[in-house]
Order: structure tokens, then sequence, then C-alpha cells
């Protein structure tokens, strides 16, 4: 589950908080899948009808936090309406609306900000190679190579310390590709470049379709990545004894996102590749939340907040100077002030975009009439869509056809003025997308002006999620906590069941001089106030599986769960509270209907 972070206020605003929640004008609406790939990926309609529903409550999920982020904002809660609209909420909210596409660079942002000068100061004209070096193999192996303290940035990009430093971040696999486009990198024998894979595609949507078909997700990497040799079992999560971690909703094994054929930016014949996204920041989740946080005004400076970087800061969210986040922020944030109340464009998602095919030159011997357009290939995502602006692209693929010369490879073709040597050159002609659509706000919807986020008196919910689950995930064998992220799937419970050793997460335990809480003044309860369930809970944080999360200001309990026959089949909020304040986060639980669940693990 991505990590929410939202203010804390009295039980009283949340119990108005969640009637917001609960209401619903158009239960027609339905969120699609990115690029409609559903349609594609499902032939068996039964199953495309479950992972289609599992999508939309998942969008729909995230859509209700940022719909009420301004009413759960915790600075002024005489706001008279909400800026950012949840389609389900308002009847055809989309006939009419302007589109607000929302275009950023593939490159990451931060490389040119932290480091692009360096790199030139130190290494000259060899400077803009280095660069592009370390983006195609990250900080941490580019730090083993060089010992080139180049590479560590600020620890604070909103109020810079030089004597606070890190290693460029974020770390994992392909971690510091921030830009919600990681890539693949494919040599042959002699180290020359023969394919490169860029992908835009969400974790989520494999997490999701995991759940319904692990052999769906199986046929899709050796398809996608030309490579028969991926097992399902290479699929797997395993703990730190290798045994296979089992899911106690389906009764299978559990997906591991940075599994050995999606980890890396190196793709062999028996390692590597590029699948879907990895890097922390890079999920479907941040991406509704960052357009939430984006509709709320601040009074803060507001010539200050014309700069997107500067908004970043103010309003908590994204990262400052990356490409991506300061910009979708801003532009949502403009599309406000200027009066309209927003969402994003159905399907949700990110989509490349074409590269710009003026910035190649192609070899000397390629053949006659040969263009630059016949070595790429769209193989997830579309071209075009109706009522979409632009491209909808999830994976592309850049090669040399197998009609051409077969000594030609990458290295012989020219980008920007110079011959390819790197894949982040490639990347530098790559544009990432996404799109808003807004309408004129009524006088009830009219976004008013706050504060900026203050840090004091903020918890959140990191992870709600099955214990044996998460305890593997923050393994020191996976470190998905910290390399990519902890599974997104909704936690699911049987009416009429009793379900233990369910692990719930809290951060940012602050009292109101802004000094964290320590575990033994906690007066923390945790409920799910619009059902009857009945949970127990016991604080955890002392168990040494997850002492990584307890270093780190967050606290484990382990709750149990009674879900009474009667309640009725659908999600709800929980509600975690500390000395009476406390946090709802929607739509955390799905309670399903008795006999769906299976009773036993299988592979």
């Amino acid at each position: 589950m991505k990590k929410i972070i939202i203010p804390i206020v009295l039980l009283i605003v949340f119990a108005a908080l969640f009637v917001n929640m609960k209401a619903s004008k158009d239960d027609s609406f339905t969120f699609n899948t990115p690029a409609y790939q559903s349609k594609k990926d499902f032939q068996d309609l039964e199953k495309r009808a479950a992972f289609e529903d599992a999508w939309d409550k998942y969008v729909n999920r995230y859509t209700v936090t940022s719909a009420n982020y301004n009413l759960s904002g915790g600075y002024d809660f005489t706001v008279p309406g909400k800026t950012y609209v949840n389609p389900k909420d308002k009847d055809n909210f989309f006939d009419g609306a302007a589109q607000i596409p929302v275009r950023w660079e593939a490159f990451p942002g931060r490389v040119f900000h932290y480091l692009e000068q360096k790199f030139n100061a130190k290494y000259k004209s060899e400077g803009l190679n280095h660069m592009y070096e370390m983006v195609d193999i990250g900080p941490e192996a580019y730090q083993a190579k060089y010992k080139d303290s180049i590479v560590f940035i600020p620890k604070n990009p909103c109020n810079p310390n030089p004597k606070e430093v890190k290693l460029f971040d974020p770390l994992g696999p392909r971690g510091w590709l921030d830009e919600y486009c990681e890539m693949g990198i494919m040599k042959n024998a002699s180290e020359k470049l023969v394919r490169l894979h860029f992908t835009c595609e969400n974790p989520e949507y494999y997490w999701t379709m995991w759940k319904i078909d692990p052999e769906k997700v199986l046929e899709i990497y050796r398809t996608t990545l030309k490579n028969e040799n991926i097992q399902l079992e290479d699929l797997y999560l395993r703990d730190e004894n290798n045994a296979i971690v089992y899911d106690r909703t389906t009764g299978r094994a559990t997906y591991n996102p940075i599994n050995k054929w999606n980890s890396g930016t190196k793709m062999t014949a028996t390692s590597g590749g590029a699948m879907h996204l990895t890097s922390p920041p890079n999920e479907l989740s941040a991406e509704i939340v960052l357009a939430g946080g984006g509709a709320v005004l601040r009074s803060y400076n507001e010539q200050e907040n014309a700069s997107a970087n500067t908004l970043v800061c103010c309003s908590k969210y994204g990262r400052a100077y990356r490409h991506s986040d300061p910009h979708i922020g801003q532009n949502v944030y403009q599309a406000v002030q200027q009066g309209l109340e927003v969402t994003l464009l159905n399907p949700v998602g990110l989509y490349l975009q074409e590269p710009s095919y003026q910035y190649f030159e192609l070899p000397a011997n390629a053949p006659e009439g040969a263009k630059i357009e016949d070595c790429f290939r769209f193989v997830r995502g579309v071209k075009s869509a109706p009522d979409y602006p632009n491209n909808m692209i999830l994976h592309m693929i850049m090669e040399v056809p197998d009609s051409w010369d077969s000594s030609i490879t990458l290295n012989d073709f020219k980008v920007l003025g110079k011959k390819i040597e790197y894949g982040s050159q490639v990347m530098e002609t790559i544009k990432v997308q996404l799109a808003a659509a807004g309408k004129p706000a009524t006088t009830s919807s009219k976004a008013r002006e706050l504060d900026c986020t203050a840090d004091n008196g903020i918890v959140g919910v990191s992870y709600f999620v099955d214990a044996n689950i998460l305890k593997a995930s923050i393994s020191k064998k996976n470190q998905l906590n910290i390399k990519a992220n902890v599974t997104s799937n909704i936690t699911q419970v049987a009416q009429g069941s009793t379900v233990t050793n369910l692990a719930v997460v809290i951060d940012n335990v602050i009292d109101a001089h802004g000094r964290n809480v320590k575990p033994e003044d906690f007066n923390v309860e945790i409920s799910f106030p619009e059902t009857n369930i009945k949970v127990t809970s016991t604080y955890v944080g002392t168990d040494a599986a997850y002492a990584t999360l307890t270093e780190g200001n967050e606290y484990t309990f382990n709750i149990s769960v009674e879900v009474p026959a009667n309640v009725p089949v659908g999600q709800y909020s929980m509600l975690v509270t500390n000395n009476n304040f406390g946090l709802a986060v929607p739509h955390l639980i799905e309670v399903v209907a008795a006999g769906t669940l299976p009773e036993k693990k299988s592979i």
C-alpha cells in the first residue's frame, strides 16, 4: 500500500468526512484501465470483469482521498467545497470539460538540477558521458565504480544544508529513474546496444492482475520482454528462507514487483528487464494524490508559489526538482486558480509520448528509404484513442529492425548530435504525459486558499496488509519499503469471518510541539467506524522483523478483525486515533461475500 500522509483532525470532523466519502451520484461511472489495456490483456470475459472491477475500486480509493484533500487538510474546515472532483460523485463530469494535458521529460530532472554542473566541472568534455553513465547504471553502481562524491545531494531539498547530504536517491534497482519512465538496456557480446525498453506502466496494474491470473502476468512478461526463459516461480515473493510467501486472499504466491526480470536496467537472457515501474515514487496512487494536492490553493506568498518547486515545498506533495511532480502540481494548481474544479482524465494513467524523431540520425548503411520511426515499436498501450489527448503508450522498444544489415547496432545511430552510447541519451527525447479535465467551479466548490502544510500534528498510515506479506516485503532480502513499494492491493476480509495477523503501520506520530511520540506514550485505537467490525490491536513494533520500520519512527500494530455476517459488501475507511485525534483512510478495507476467499493455500 502506498504511503498516505494526511493531517490529524478531531473525530467530529471525520464523521462529516465519512459522509462525504460515502456519497455517490454516478454508480455507472467506471475508472477504465490505462490505455484500455485490460481489453487486450484479458480475452476471458469473466477474468476481465473481475480485473476491471478491482481496478475501478483501487483508482476510486485514491480519488476519494484526493477529492477530500482540502477537507482533511487540517487548516480551514470552513472550506465550502472541493476543487478536486471524484467523477463518481458528479454525473457526466467529463462532458464538455476542458482537457489539460501535462507533459514532462522522461530523463530525471533531479540529475540535471543536482549533478549536471558538477559532472561538467570535474570531467570537462567527458562530463556529459559521466552523467549518462550514472543514469544508465544508477548512483550506487556509479559510486562503487568511481568513488565519486559528485553523486551526493542535500537530504532536504526544501531547506538544503551542505553538511547534511545523502547518496542520490531514491534507492533501489531503478529508484533514480523517478519521472514515471524506467528503462531496460540490452547489449550484445561486444557490449554494443541492441535493444532499449522504456516503460511507464504502474506497478498497481500488475499487483491487481496477479491476484486475478498469475499466468497472464507471466505471458505478458515473456511477450513484452521477448524472453521465454521467464518462469512463473521467478515472479514469487519469497522470505529470507527462500520460502514462498502466500497471499491469504488468493491462496497463491504473492507477487514480487522487483523480481529478477523486473530489476535494474541491465537486461540479459538470464535476468533483468523493465516490465513496469519500480522506483518508490513511481506509483499511480502518487499521481492521483499529487493532483489532489495541487488542487489546494495556498495563501503563502502567491508570487513564490508561482514557482513549481516552491509550491511542492509549500503543499508537501511529490519531490522538488523532478520534471514530473512540480510540473503536474503546478498545472493543476493554475487550473484551480483560474476557477476550475478538476480531476484526472479517464482512463487515469501515465503515458509515454513518441520520441522526438527529429533529434536522431540514421547510420550511413541504413537501408534506402529507412526512417527512425522504423526502429521504435509500441508494444503496450496505443498511439491514440478517442477522447484522450496525444499518445497513450505504455511500453516502447527501440531496436534495429530484423530486415536491416545485421551488423548495425544502436551505437551506429546519433541523437542530439552525439553517437548513442547510453540508453539515457534516448530517454532525453521521450516525454511522459498525464491529462486532467476541468470545468468552471460552482459557488459551492470554488477554492479557498489555505496556509502551507505544517509539520506539527501529522499522523499517517504507511501500510495495512497481512503481516506475513509485510514481514517478507521489508526483510533484508527484499526491502520493498526502500527499493520499491509494498503491495498496493486493498486488504480483503469476508463476511462472517475472523482474520488475524493483519499489520497496521502508523507514522508521523507527533505532539503539538512537533516532537515524536514514543510507543510507551501511545494511546492508539484502530477502528472501522462505518461498520460494526470488532478490532483487537497489539503494538508489535519491538518485533525484530519490524526493526527497520521502528528505527524510522514507523510503528507497527498487529490487529485481528471480527467481521459480522451482516456487514454489507463494500469498501470501508479505517480510523486510527491517538489521544482522541485520528486519521481517516478511505476505502482501506474491503468486505467481500462469505465464501469468496479461499480456505487453503495453493500455487
